[in-house]
């Protein structure tokens, strides 16, 4: 009788070992099933086009979808002209780099958000907005986190960029450009070393935030500029 019931115990054993088996590779093929729903999709989406006719090439990252190429418009969405510049007063910067937008130009003098999604339309096409900081930091997030999310939104190379061009790879398509920007006390600056980004959020009434890229770095920081201060923007779809 003991050598029965031995017999059974390790029986019993060898089931429940196997039954636990099958469990656990259950569980990693449903984790593998979430991993493959999670993966982060990059593509190219349709172009945009502002009211003056500028296309823009497009691009999905995770659940955005944002411009590649920054802003050259010179109207609101309704015709209404906006007040803008280009880089040194050289309209031939305006192919490469875009326009610079202050504070209200951009905004065309909504209040400031940090909601994901932000929804100021502002200088935007029809069905877009100006970012908030939050919907950077869903981007920057989706590339990996601020301390080399820059690298990979930068446009490789030194076509554009002065070197060292840290980390730069391109690698989604986003061909951010050190475009500078135009200081209020009437000075332009950066061209070929820093980026800025425009965002519809606000620090307070004198300081707005934005998202900086650098020659020598891969990180983008969240810095801040005074609102007459003129800077490229980027816009998100709806």
């Amino acid at each position: 009788m003991q050598l029965i019931r031995n017999n059974l115990m390790i029986r019993t054993a060898k089931c429940l070992l196997i039954i636990s088996t099958l469990m656990q590779f259950v569980a990693c093929s449903k984790n593998d099933d979430n991993n493959e729903q999670e993966l982060l999709i990059i593509e190219e989406s349709l172009p945009v086009t502002d009211y003056d006719g500028n296309s823009y090439k497009t691009i999905r990252i995770g659940n955005q979808i944002w411009m590649a190429e920054n802003l050259k418009v010179t109207h609101y969405a309704d015709g209404t002209p906006v007040q803008s510049l280009v880089y040194n007063n050289d309209n031939t910067n305006q192919d490469v780099y875009g326009r610079l937008y202050t504070w209200s130009a951009f905004m065309r003098n909504e209040a400031g958000t940090n909601a994901n999604p932000g929804n100021v339309q502002g200088v935007a096409p029809e069905g877009w907005h100006i970012p908030s900081d939050s919907e950077w930091l869903e981007l920057i997030n989706n590339l990996g986190g601020v301390n080399s999310a820059g690298g990979k939104l930068k446009q490789s190379g030194f076509l554009h960029w002065e070197e060292p061009n840290t980390g730069a790879t391109d690698e989604i398509g986003f061909t951010a450009l050190p475009s500078g920007w135009y200081d209020f006390t009437g000075i332009f600056g950066g061209l070929g070393t820093v980026c800025f980004f425009a965002t519809s959020t606000a620090e307070s009434q004198w300081e707005m935030y934005i998202r900086e890229l650098n020659n020598n770095s891969s990180s983008i920081e969240r810095g801040g500029i005074h609102p007459d201060d003129a800077i490229p923007v980027r816009c998100v779809k709806n």
